[in-house]
């Protein structure tokens, strides 16, 4: 992979790593000392010292090692840990999941909680908003602070980074990982795994690989081509073993042509562990399907998490040690998974007295969290220079949306983060206004009838999302089960004409007592019952029809709802509550035709971006579209401010003057937001994904290749913006699109030469001048376009890019490298990469559909 030179500003933040080792306890990763047998040394003045004799410790540990003892290193003795082998003096090795903050406490044999209180860590903005800065001194800050609370929590892994694509709109853990773009993932994973491992903690780079959607996350069959495999799927991960070193690896839950992941011959041996020379370990996600013999001969080095009642009836446990017992395997192939894993541990200090001790919620630590929120701030659109807010001009200003004071840490999946607090947007807007502006909140609900709102929802699925439980039944007597899921809101539509049989249950608790109406829309047959007892019931047929009913419930009390359908209709439950929660839409309208300012916090939440299951579609859940529409009505400078991890439609775009995208931004998100919405910070994100018009626009879609069977990747190596220009569809917002509360100038494109012989690099420079009145930020990107293939190639592919920080008036030259690896598609007959003699093409812009300067060059291969 190419260097890219940085030209970006420094962020003056030291993170620390001075507070206390972490106390013994359950979790203590501290070294096990006076172990008589334990020959190497424990403990070195430097890291480098350290890391010097990591081989021969390795060896002489490995020496001493039991058939037993090695089968208990590759497999896990609970939730989150291996156990210690005492005799000789190695530690636990604790691992924790991330990526976005130390995950809280979790029993040690159980996925509960281990009610600690001194658990919390910095909440960090996802990797999305590391993408979106498209600055690698992000990653760098983003890795420090994961690392630094890692390691003072007595963690030796950490589980991130993220580094699958966003090859689908819907795809629930998009928002974990780094954008659409190989060359993008590929540059920002190095410097974030770099940083992380700097703190004596191991880097865990995931899901090696094609983990591209949650449908049947574990079933489904990726069966990319060889080209697409190599030139996009893999690049992120190549560099991080290549250019970060990284410790280990994290297996996918999908099979691989015909095989999950972890065990794929091609995918580890052959590539890993082969062509890249990864030395690491690789582990497996939690409950993923593999077998005895194909895991141990194919590479997986350690299993984390099978459904089985014992530790020792792992796959890689009891049945592993068997097979070599009885000649199946060679020991041998246990050796190496245990080198990797005492490799890991010398590493990062296991056995080192003087091993970094780390520090948590630190004050740089948070600090750090709110400039990566503001840098990853996309400015979409700001039409009449709506942008940025003059706090002196404001008295009266207006808030709506789902995501004015909603806290996103504690959802999504294994990527949760318990943290001291979260400021919330609304929360930063009053920070940055004072006393002295009068904000008023309201809470807007469209013309169509609503699910019962979440704030009443105390049932929880796993991933901390309000949810109730839906199964589905082949009887109408629900005797035969077919499957079980969770569903986010308290509405249901059938998915073709066959009649289905659907319960759905929640604990539902009031906030405050008195009548609650229910609001029933259906077509089907159904029973709604409160704590058993039925309330309505009702068959309608294929027609809708609406229903009402009263309740009396009490405030803070718990009441079981299950609702029984039957039929290939749709049903919505809603409710009219005491003390309702929602202005009338004539309130809502009039007051944001009064106000100095109107600002909706939309988008989605971690109801909709989650691990596990993916979106249904890519509108805004709860009729958002609607209310926005008629908030630009009634006032048209109402600015839409999106929260999400994932793309949305947006069919009221043309109609607003200002857009901003925040994703989800950590603790201090609420701060970093206001930062950028009053200029405190000019916005220099760009957008790390295509946002399309409509779903059908994106590849996958488009090509029917979305299903719970297999992926073919029908679009090979035309993903995301690469995809639309090809097809020639105009997406809503492209690939690198972000506005600056000031303007550049990109000129004077310089090449070293008009030809490159594919020695070294090619050095490409260009001048960007500030030509505004702000001091802001610039990413200049690179395309290169092959003039002449053999093969298809995307017209633009990105090769490059720098961030460069300059003042009003400043202009300065940037360079950006090129090698050739960087002109080369992987051949297939001769399965290595290509760089084919002939013209290429610089392009050089400040997004994929702004490249106004060009120039040419001549490959000519020696």
């Amino acid at each position: 992979m190419n260097k890219v030179k940085l030209l970006t500003a420094t962020v003056a933040i030291t993170l620390a790593s001075c507070s206390p080792a972490p106390s013994s306890d359950d979790n203590s990763s501290a070294s096990s000392k006076g172990a008589d047998n334990l020959e190497a040394i424990t403990s070195y003045p430097n890291k480098q010292a350290r890391l010097a004799d990591v081989e021969s410790n390795v060896e002489t540990l490995l020496q001493q090692l039991t058939l037993e003892e090695k089968i208990s290193l590759v497999h896990a003795s609970g939730k989150f840990h291996i156990d210690t082998i005492e005799r000789l003096g190695i530690p636990e090795l604790w691992l924790s999941d991330g990526p976005h903050g130390v995950r809280h406490q979790i029993e040690r044999y159980s996925w509960d909680s281990a009610g600690w209180d001194d658990d919390h860590s910095t909440y960090l903005p996802h990797l999305t908003s590391v993408a979106a800065s498209w600055d690698p001194t992000m990653a760098t800050l983003h890795g420090n602070v994961l690392g630094a609370e890692a390691r003072e929590r007595g963690k030796d892994i950490i589980l991130g980074p993220g580094i699958n694509l966003a090859r689908l709109p819907l795809y629930g853990r998009n928002f974990e990982y780094m954008g659409e773009d190989p060359f993008l993932a590929a540059t920002l994973v190095v410097p974030e795994v770099k940083a992380i491992q700097s703190h004596d903690v191991a880097a865990n780079a995931k899901h090696y690989a094609l983990n591209t959607q949650e449908l049947n996350r574990i079933g489904v069959n990726a069966k990319p081509d060889e080209r697409t495999l190599r030139e996009v799927y893999l690049p992120a991960f190549e560099a991080a073993v290549k250019e970060g070193g990284v410790y280990s690896i994290m297996g996918a839950y999908n099979e691989f042509r015909g095989t999950n992941a972890n065990q794929s011959k091609h995918l580890v041996m052959d590539i890993l562990k082969g062509e890249w020379g990864f030395d690491g370990v690789l582990l497996t996600d939690w409950n993923v399907d593999i077998n005895t013999y194909d895991a141990a001969v194919n590479g997986l080095d350690l299993e984390m998490g099978t459904n089985v009642e014992n530790y020792d009836d792992y796959f890689l446990a009891k049945p592993f040690q068997k097979m070599i017992e009885d000649g199946k395997i060679e020991e041998s192939v246990l050796d190496d998974k245990v080198r990797r894993v005492l490799r890991l541990m010398q590493r990062v200090g296991l056995f080192d007295e003087n091993r970094m001790a780390g520090s948590r919620n630190t004050k740089e630590h948070q600090q750090a969290a709110r400039t990566i929120g503001a840098n990853g701030v996309v400015l979409l659109k700001n039409q009449d220079n709506i942008l940025p807010l003059d706090k002196s001009r404001l008295k009266n200003v207006l808030v709506l949306g789902p995501n004015t004071d909603k806290k996103h840490g504690q959802g999504g999946g294994s990527s949760e983060v318990k943290s001291l607090y979260e400021v919330t947007p609304l929360e930063g807007l009053k920070n940055a206004l004072g006393e002295g502006v009068n904000i008023q909140v309201m809470r807007a609900r469209s013309s169509s009838l609503a699910p019962i709102a979440a704030d009443y929802i105390a049932s929880r699925h796993w991933t901390g999302t309000p949810a109730w439980t839906v199964a589905y039944y082949k009887d109408a007597e629900r005797n035969e089960l077919v499957s079980e899921n969770w569903i986010v809101n308290s509405e249901y539509k059938a998915t073709n004409a066959e009649q289905t049989y659907v319960t759905m249950k929640a604990q539902v608790k009031p906030l405050q007592s008195g009548i609650h109406t229910l609001n029933l829309e259906v077509a089907g047959d159904i029973d709604i019952a409160i704590n058993g007892d039925s309330v309505i019931t009702e068959s309608t047929g294929a027609d809708k029809q609406s229903f009402t009913a009263e309740a009396e419930l009490t405030a803070g009390t718990e009441y079981e709802f299950t609702i029984n359908y039957s039929g290939s209709g749709e049903y919505v439950l809603g409710w009219d509550a005491p003390g309702s929660l929602f202005a009338s839409e004539e309130e809502y309208l009039a007051a944001a035709k009064n106000a100095d300012a109107v600002i909706y916090f939309g988008g989605l939440s971690h109801g909709d971006d989650r691990e596990a299951i993916d979106r249904p579609d890519m509108k805004l859940p709860n009729s958002q579209d609607e209310i926005i529409s008629k908030l630009l009505s009634a006032n048209p400078d109402t600015l839409v401010f999106l929260v999400a991890g994932s793309a949305v439609e947006m069919p009221w775009e043309q109609d607003a003057k200002a857009i901003v995208w925040g994703w989800y931004g950590g603790q201090e998100a609420g701060n970093a937001f206001a930062d950028v919405l009053f200029g405190d910070v000019n916005p220099g994100g760009k957008m790390p994904m295509t946002l399309p018009k409509r779903l059908e626009d994106s590849p996958a879609i488009a090509l029917d290749d979305y299903n719970k069977v297999e992926s073919l990747y029908k679009e090979g190596v035309f993903i995301g913006h690469r995809w639309f220009e090809q097809q020639n569809i105009e997406p809503l917002f492209a690939f690198g699109h972000g506005l600056s509360y000031t303007d550049f100038k990109l000129s004077d494109l310089r090449l070293p030469s008009d030809t490159f012989a594919g020695e070294g690099s090619f050095k490409v420079k260009v001048n960007v001048q500030n030509t505004g009145d702000r001091v802001g930020a610039e990413v200049v990107q690179l395309y290169l376009h092959d003039v002449h293939s053999t093969v298809k190639r995307p017209y633009k592919e990105l090769k490059g890019f720098t961030k460069v920080f300059l003042e009003p008036g400043e202009s300065q030259d940037v360079v950006i490298e090129i090698d050739k690896r960087d002109m080369s598609f992987w051949d297939e007959k001769t399965n290595n990469w290509l760089a084919e003699p002939g013209e290429f093409k610089v392009l050089i812009g400040n997004s994929s559909d702004n490249v106004g300067l060009s120039k040419s060059f001549s490959y000519v291969a020696k």
